[in-house]
């Protein structure tokens, strides 16, 4: 059974993450991979890859808990440079995960990859660079595979990718926000870059009018969009590279084969 370690910020981002690692393994694995993700056993799929719970009742490390975590398991970090430089943001948070992986792992937990997902809200530069600098340095240090997503702004943006109007309804509001915005939001979620929620561009608003504040809906959107679709409009959301990262780290990791091509279906 593989063990994926997820830090992230919230149980949405987890059922996210959850949802796109199952299309890679599923889609670009071998077919025996696919077989069990599609069955309808959650045990037969458990038995292939589980999460591994932080002790605390999530199946994911919240990352607003980091420190909390350190404590628990006594760890002193490093507070100093990054291979000789100072660190961007987010490097000190890195490198605290990913000891706090270590440690775990240290202590008999089993785990094949990390995977970390943060939100870049205004910051994506930086936190790109920062999140880097802390795999970097970790990677000499741990026996399993580390995986960084970064979703610019946030996680709604790569929902917004999934979405393809399904109703005239949908068609409809879809053709308002163009106009509104003067874009596609989900061709260019990468430019919904406002924090209020409330706001013309608000990746969280956009999200919530398309889809009808409908939380079927919004799964729908990375459960059910093709990958390649995905992949096309995600560049510059972090989506895409978050996708290949996973390809190219957790189907040899887990099936023991490469990836098969990505398909059009």
């Amino acid at each position: 059974m593989a063990k994926l370690l997820v830090f992230c910020e919230s149980p949405a981002d987890l059922e996210t993450i959850q949802g796109l690692v199952d299309r890679v393994l599923r889609e670009r694995g071998p077919d025996w991979v696919r077989e069990l993700l599609e069955g309808p056993s959650e045990d037969a799929r458990k038995g292939f890859r589980d999460w591994v719970p932080d002790g605390e009742g999530r199946n994911h490390f919240d990352l607003h808990k980091l420190s909390a975590y350190a404590s628990r398991l006594k760890l002193r970090v490093p507070q100093g440079h990054f291979a000789g430089r100072p660190g961007e943001a987010g490097a000190l948070m890195g490198r605290t995960a990913f000891l706090v992986a270590r440690e775990l792992a240290l202590s008999g937990t089993e785990i094949d990859a990390v995977i970390l997902v943060w939100d870049m809200d205004d910051q994506g530069t930086a936190r790109r660079t920062g999140l880097h600098q802390a795999r970097t340095e970790a990677r000499p240090l741990v026996s399993f595979e580390l995986v960084l997503g970064s979703p610019d702004p946030m996680r709604e943006a790569w929902v917004l990718a999934g979405f393809e109007p399904e109703t005239e309804a949908e068609r409809a509001r879809l053709a308002a926000m163009r106009q509104e915005l003067g874009f596609n939001p989900c061709e260019e979620a990468h430019r919904l870059d406002a924090k209020k929620e409330q706001a013309k561009r608000s990746p969280k608003r956009v999200l919530e009018v398309l889809t009808a504040g409908e939380r079927e809906r919004e799964v729908r959107c990375w459960t059910e969009a093709p990958l390649v679709l995905l992949r096309a409009r995600g560049t510059h959301s972090g989506l895409t590279p978050f996708l290949d990262e996973t390809t190219e780290s957790l189907v040899p990791r887990l099936s023991g084969v490469p990836p098969r091509p990505l398909t059009q279906d």
